[in-house]
Order: structure tokens, then sequence, then C-alpha cells
């Protein structure tokens, strides 16, 4: 199957790469089809690129690369509706914001992680306790977390 992508260009993509997300990503629930894409051999990233949008492409990484202590609770009724027979089936993926006049400031979104069975192919973004994670942590070492003004300080 080919797919249009205003990164990558034209794609031949295997349909059966293709991973599901029932309800769509927060802020984009209409677009439920995506395709995992490593940005290169030796990086930690992948693109999690829309199939019916060009233009929908998020930054995403393994969030134990840079946050050991990072978990993410799976509920039994999480992991049945992921089709997986245990959390051991279950990858997760943060989305990473990064400046481009300063990409060594990009942050993670620790409080909505993607959850992805990638032998179903099936995927979920879930909201986290804001009280223990933060939209805006920092990746790099010595990165300082970022605070949104518009949100009150966290201690």
């Amino acid at each position: 199957m080919k797919i249009r992508t205003t990164r990558f260009g034209e794609m031949d993509i295997d349909p059966e790469a293709t991973i599901s997300t029932p309800g769509g990503l927060i802020g984009f629930p209409n677009e439920e089809r995506y395709v995992l894409i490593r940005h290169s051999p030796d990086s930690p990233f992948f693109w999690f690129q829309a199939v019916d949008n060009p233009d929908l492409a998020f930054v995403i990484i393994d969030p134990a690369l840079f946050k050991p202590d990072y978990q993410v609770p799976l509920p039994e009724a999480l992991i049945s509706a992921l089709k997986a027979d245990s959390p051991e089936e279950i990858s997760v993926f943060v989305i990473v914001t990064i400046p481009r006049q300063d990409p060594q400031t990009m942050t993670a979104n620790l409080l909505g992680p993607l959850v992805i069975n990638t032998q179903a192919r099936l995927g979920r973004q879930i909201v986290l306790d804001e009280r223990q994670y933060s939209h805006r942590h920092p990746i790099m070492a010595g990165g300082r977390e970022k605070t949104d003004p518009a949100s009150p300080s966290r201690k």
C-alpha cells in the first residue's frame, strides 16, 4: 500500500504494519491509522506517521531510554482492549517536542504515553496522573523542565 507523507514523500507500507488507534490520539480523534517509521538505523527516535493524513506525524521514543523509573499502569481492561495476553506484549512510547531553535531542549510528554501492542497492531494514548509526571519532561541530560504559564507550578 502506498501512503503520502510530507516528511518522507510517497512510501510503500505493508498494510499489516498499520497500527490502529480506535478513537485516535488526543486532539486527533479522526486519525486512527498510523505506521511506525524508524528515524534512522542508529536513532532511538521513531515517527508515528498517520496513514491517512500526510501532514500528521509525531516523533516518539521509548521513555526507558531517558527515564528508567517511568512506569505506566496497564490495567487488565487496557491489556484486553489491546488484545494482549500480558503487559509484556505492550510497548510504551512518548511523544517528543523538539524546538527548532534549540533541539537540545527537547521534551517528552510523560502524561500522555502511547501504549501499543505491536503484534496485534493496536494502540491507544492514555492520560496519566498529572501530579506524577509532566507533559514537558526534558530528554537531554542537564535539560530543565519547561513550565507552562497557563498551568500551576509543580513542586
